[in-house]
């Protein structure tokens, strides 16, 4: 039996390692901004924990392994709901937020100067390049033939991590 503190690490260093499948990918001209950026650097932090967990996870037997997935499913999913309801939230908040600046005038002000301008300009268009590389990945990274090679692979691979998976995923968005 796995001690709770090494399961815990394994699970940790699995959901690590989902960034560099995802900085791996070849860059867009248009991908950049903030999103870029967390890419990039994830990279140098998850590669080595990344071969550490490899490692152990071989180690498990296929209960094991169905077990550590269906972990990992279940807090992937669960991380997709939270930070999909909380993504939501804020942008309402920020709509809320520069109405009422709007409303105020603040932003007729920030936008009447020519440094005003600049900064919206460069704001904005840091913005747009995060989004639209966000875009990218997401439609690159969710596109159903992309997702069934994905889950076939991953199935040939490994058979019991998979269905673990899939199972916790499934739990994870039903509770």
């Amino acid at each position: 039996m796995i001690p709770l503190r090494s399961f815990l690490l394994l699970l940790t260093t699995l959901a690590l390692s989902i960034a560099p499948a995802h900085s791996q990918q070849r860059n867009y001209k248009h991908d950049g901004g903030l999103w870029t950026e967390v890419k990039r650097s994830s990279v140098a932090i998850a590669t080595p924990v990344e071969k550490a967990v490899q490692e152990r996870y071989d180690k498990l037997s296929d209960r094991g392994k169905f077990m550590a997935g269906a972990a990992f499913g279940f807090g992937a999913s669960r991380f997709a709901v939270c930070t999909t309801v909380n993504t939501v939230k804020t942008v309402g908040a920020a709509y809320i937020a520069f109405e009422a600046l709007e409303y105020a005038g603040i932003l007729k002000e920030a936008r009447s100067t020519k440094e005003g301008d600049a900064i919206m300009a460069k704001t904005r268009d840091y913005l747009l390049r995060t989004a639209d590389g966000i875009r990218v990945d997401i439609r690159t990274n969710l596109n159903p033939n992309a997702v069934k090679e994905r889950i076939d692979r991953s199935m040939k691979r490994d058979k019991p991590g998979t269905t673990g998976f899939g199972t916790g995923a499934f739990f994870g968005f039903v509770l």
